[in-house]
C-alpha cells in the first residue's frame, strides 16, 4: 500500500469519526433539550450549510476521485502529512471529552434551552470554547494530511468564518443567561487556550 493510499485511510478514520462523534452527540442533546430559543441568523445558518456541503463535497472527491481536485493540491513534505495525521487522530478522544463535558447543551446552532446548564469541568475549567480549539486542530489536519487547500478553503476557512462572527455573540448569551456567575467565568478563563500563568 503506497503512502498517499495510507494517508487518504487515515484522512478518512479522522473525518468520519469526527463527524460521527458530532452526530451522536448532537443526537443526545437534541432529545433531551426543553423549550428553546434560537439565537443564530438565517443567514448564518445558510452559510452553516453551504460550507457544510462544500466541504464533504471535497472530502468525498479527495477520497474517491481524487483527480477531481488535484488542480488544489500543496507541495507539502510527507512527514509534515504525517505530523497532521497524529495530530488529528490525537485530537479525536479531545474531541469526546469536549462534547462529553458539554453534554446536552451541544449544538451546532447558537441557542439556549430551558434546561441549559454553565459546563466548568474538564477542559472548560480553563477554556471557555475547546470544542473550537479542537475543531480547529480537526480542520488544519485535514488540509494538510490532504496536502489540499479546498479542503482547508471548506474546512478551516469555514470554521473561522463562522467562528469569528458568532464567538462574541455566543459570549453576550451566555452573558444574558448566566449573568455574572458567567462573568467570574470568562475573567478567570480565556477563549481558546489555557493561560500560561495564573
Amino acid at each position: 500500500m503506497s503512502q498517499e493510499t495510507l494517508l487518504r485511510v487515515v484522512f478518512a478514520v479522522v473525518v468520519f469519526t469526527m463527524l460521527g462523534i458530532r452526530a451522536y452527540y448532537r443526537r443526545r442533546a437534541a432529545q433531551s433539550e426543553g423549550a428553546v430559543q434560537y439565537k443564530e441568523s438565517r443567514l448564518n445558518i445558510a452559510i452553516q450549510w453551504f460550507l457544510a456541503i462544500g466541504g464533504m463535497v471535497t472530502i468525498l472527491a479527495y477520497l474517491i476521485v481524487p483527480s477531481w481536485i488535484a488542480w488544489a493540491a500543496l507541495p507539502l513534505p510527507l512527514w509534515l502529512r504525517w505530523l497532521a495525521a497524529l495530530v488529528g487522530v490525537i485530537s479525536l478522544p479531545l474531541l469526546v471529552w469536549v462534547q462529553r463535558e458539554l453534554g446536552n447543551n451541544f449544538s451546532t446552532v447558537l441557542h439556549v434551552h430551558s434546561k441549559q446548564t454553565l459546563v466548568t469541568t474538564g477542559p472548560y475549567r480553563t477554556v471557555r470554547h475547546p470544542m473550537y480549539t479542537v475543531l480547529f486542530l480537526l480542520a488544519l489536519s485535514m488540509m494538510l494530511i490532504a496536502a489540499n487547500w479546498s479542503i482547508g478553503f471548506f474546512w478551516l476557512g469555514g470554521l473561522f468564518a463562522i467562528v469569528g462572527p458568532r464567538i462574541s455573540r455566543e459570549e453576550a448569551v451566555m452573558l444574558e443567561q448566566f449573568g455574572d456567575q458567567y462573568r467570574d467565568y470568562m475573567r478567570r478563563t480565556n477563549r481558546f487556550l489555557p493561560r500560561l500563568a495564573r
